[in-house]
């Protein structure tokens, strides 16, 4: 006598278990793409600071050498054109752009001798160039945004701030 086997006869999925294995991966992928993306803001905002953090050296550099922080005493590169005018970066308002090896830069540098500077001092600033009015150059990520920290500042005194931002100084600059 022969006896049927309950159960399936192929060896494929049923559709519940089909369903199951989706719902699993789009778990997995709502999860991994935010934590991927703040992953690469941070890694463009530490590029940002590495570039202000160099450039305010140079200006201190300037100030040592020729007694002058005024905008356009720095020129990536470590050029000092004269006093008083602001260079650009491929006809931007930038001075520098973060990272400073990136094809589509995210930050535009950019200086100032003008108040808020404190007097014969400078500001530096990063922003983000997805944001209006940022001055970033034409083959910039123009899509790229900092919620958490917005625009990053430096002064000659060292004094770092985050303008704009929804995060604290500490998130914004690790101290």
């Amino acid at each position: 006598m022969r006896t049927r086997r309950a159960g399936r006869r192929g060896g494929g999925f049923s559709l519940l278990e089909l369903m199951v294995a989706l719902a699993v991966v789009a778990i997995i992928t709502a999860i991994a793409i935010p934590s991927y993306q703040s992953y690469l803001v941070r890694g463009q905002r530490a590029a940002a600071k590495s570039v202000l953090l160099q450039a305010a050296q140079t200006m201190e550099r300037a100030y040592t050498a020729g007694y002058t922080t005024a905008a356009g005493a720095y020129v990536a590169g470590g050029a000092y054109p004269a006093a008083g005018t602001l260079p650009t970066v491929a006809g931007t308002a930038c001075i520098a752009v973060a990272p400073s090896d990136a094809a589509a830069p995210s930050y535009c540098i950019t200086l100032s001798s003008a108040a808020p500077a404190p007097a014969g001092g400078f500001v530096l600033s990063a922003t983000p160039c997805g944001n209006a009015g940022a001055g970033c150059p034409a083959t910039a990520n123009a899509n790229f945004q900092d919620a958490t920290c917005n625009v990053l500042t430096l002064d000659n005194t060292g004094f770092k701030a985050a303008l704009g931002g929804t995060g604290t100084l500490d998130q914004c600059w690790q101290h």
